[in-house]
């Protein structure tokens, strides 16, 4: 099949992102065999976690191929590309690509799910089956990453809610079913605009001679960047559709309403997943009640996918409208931040995990901030929008390490003490000097010390999005004083002052606990300290994509 040039397919004519996406599926079926042949869950687990290696490995062997400055027609190249017809009758290709948006999120999912794995070796019931829905798990995030055509970039997006699901209500905590029902319909509900927003896409496609689900077309016709055999863009393609259909003589001639309608269907899908306020009220309950490994792999890598969503469809496809609205979404972040922040210091005496949920709101509503940031209207270039979104790529990446070890190390708090509440705790770290070490740099990286990871991605944030959006970034820093104020506090109530209530000593941090964590924290302290190879991985893509916005501003 021709490609464009902004499509490019691996030069050495290996699938690696189908290799990526189905590996963990293989591992589903190692651990089906391992059953069959009743090998105990200790060498399960072992091998389990082994097998985690190769996703990761492969997507190592990715990134090195992955040319992160290769831009054409502009747009980010999208690199190793696998593009096969899949259903002729609806033009459904099966396409994968990954791209400088894509690339940090892969390596991320890549890296936490050994620490989910590792995490679950505390679970000793059904021990097959939550190992197996964590590798679908993992299969399904890969797969959503690197889908670029909607068909199965939908199917990766809905199917992931099935492991989460299940891994919730089978061994969460006391509320699971609860918190496994609202998640679930929490997504399931938003996703229906998008679902249906795409249809008329369709159509109104096929109406101009194009029909097609591909992202990366859709988001050219979006920023008005060339496809071959269409003419026109999305905008107005969109709008001839619903004109002949008799839709404008309701609602008038104006192509920017119907965008905007286009915008917020894609937005609150997406929005739900990020947990923007008022969308957000899913992810303490679903935090807090699920297990350890689920509460890992949901905070560090399943919140991303909200993010990534409006990178890839919200931002390029309906630029205009996102740029009218960006106000608007600009204040959802900043209640967001604001709202999580406080919804943390009112844990401080709470549950450990409800805490470290609120805080995730809270680092959620920046990177919420620099997508409205980068396509605000006013007079900053294309330098300080694309530092917007270098800055929400850096966030995810250090919010999903640093967010991963603080679940992870509360798991093993809970191990030593049978609670999650905070009230009652203290003066562990005399007995646990290593345990509180290490949730001490954890806990440092999330609230954004200078030096590590967190920093690096709000400062740019910050940088970003005061040049288009000065008072509600302003007002965002209300939430990294307060979420500051609530991480340190939770740090006190367990480790330090006099040794008060039960128990008065924990046993400190095993070596696979604290082997489990320093790569992890390793990686946080490169980021922070040099954050060029992360920040390279988007840049070219980052830059092309706010390019619009001038144009824009220009038109």
């Amino acid at each position: 099949m021709n490609l464009p040039e902004y499509l490019v397919p691996a030069a050495d004519g290996v699938p690696w992102l189908t290799l990526l996406v189905l590996s963990p599926l293989v591992g589903i079926a190692l651990i089906g065999l391992a059953w069959l042949m009743k090998l105990d869950e200790r060498t399960v687990k072992a091998g389990v976690l082994a097998w985690t290696g190769v996703p990761l490995l492969l997507a190592g062997l990715i990134w090195a191929r992955f040319d992160p400055q290769a831009v054409a027609s502009g747009q980010g190249v999208v690199q190793l590309v696998e593009r096969v017809p899949w259903i002729q009758a609806v033009r459904v290709d099966y396409f994968l690509g990954v791209d400088g948006l894509s690339m940090p999120l892969v390596l991320l999912t890549a890296v936490m799910t050994p620490v989910a794995v590792v995490a679950s070796w505390r679970v000793s019931e059904r021990v097959h089956a939550h190992l197996a829905l964590l590798l679908l798990l993992e299969a399904a995030m890969l797969g959503y990453f690197v889908a670029l055509d909607f068909f199965f970039f939908f199917i990766f997006w809905e199917f992931s809610l099935v492991p989460a699901f299940f891994l919730i209500q089978n061994w969460g905590r006391e509320q699971r079913r609860y918190a496994a029902f609202k998640f679930f319909v929490y997504t399931m509900a938003g996703s229906l605009g998008m679902l249906l927003l795409f249809q008329v896409i369709y159509l109104a496609m096929r109406q101009a001679g194009y029909p097609t689900f591909d992202l990366i077309a859709l988001g050219r016709l979006g920023q008005g960047l060339p496809v071959e055999g269409v003419t026109g863009n999305l905008r107005d393609i969109l709008f001839a559709y619903l004109d002949q259909l008799g839709v404008t003589n309701v609602l008038g001639r104006y192509p920017l309403l119907y965008n905007s309608i286009a915008m917020w269907a894609i937005f609150i899908a997406f929005a739900i997943k990020l947990a923007v306020w008022p969308f957000h009220t899913w992810l303490p309950d679903a935090y807090a009640e699920g297990p350890t490994a689920a509460s890992i792999l949901l905070s560090a890598v399943m919140s991303k996918m909200g993010a990534y969503g409006m990178l890839r469809l919200l931002l390029p496809f309906t630029p205009d409208a996102a740029q009218y609205f960006a106000p608007a979404l600009a204040a959802l972040a900043v209640v967001g931040v604001v709202a999580g922040a406080f919804g943390a210091l009112g844990q401080v005496d709470g549950d450990v995990k409800r805490l470290i949920g609120y805080t995730s709101i809270n680092h959620m509503g920046y990177v919420m901030l620099a997508i409205a940031g980068a396509a605000a209207a006013g007079e900053a270039g294309i330098d300080a929008r694309t530092s917007a979104i270098n800055g929400a790529l850096v966030q995810m990446v250090a919010h999903g390490l640093s967010t991963g070890a603080l679940f992870y190390l509360a798991g093993a708090l809970h191990e030593r003490t049978g609670r999650w509440e905070l009230s009652g705790l203290g003066g562990l770290r005399t007995g646990a000097p290593t345990f509180a070490g290490v949730m001490g740099i954890a806990l440092f990286a999330n609230l954004g010390l200078p030096g590590l990871a967190g920093f690096v991605g709000e400062f740019f944030i910050f940088r970003g999005a005061w040049a288009t959006l000065p008072f509600f970034t302003a007002l965002a820093v209300v939430g990294l004083v307060v979420t500051a104020l609530a991480l340190l506090l939770m740090f006190q109530r367990i480790f330090l002052g006099p040794a008060v209530g039960m128990p008065r000593t924990i046993t400190d941090l095993r070596p696979q606990e604290f082997w489990t964590m320093a790569p992890i924290l390793a990686l946080s302290l490169a980021i922070g300290v040099y954050p060029g190879p992360l920040m390279a991985l988007g840049n070219a893509a980052a830059t092309q994509l706010v390019a619009i916005f001038t144009r824009v501003l220009a038109g």
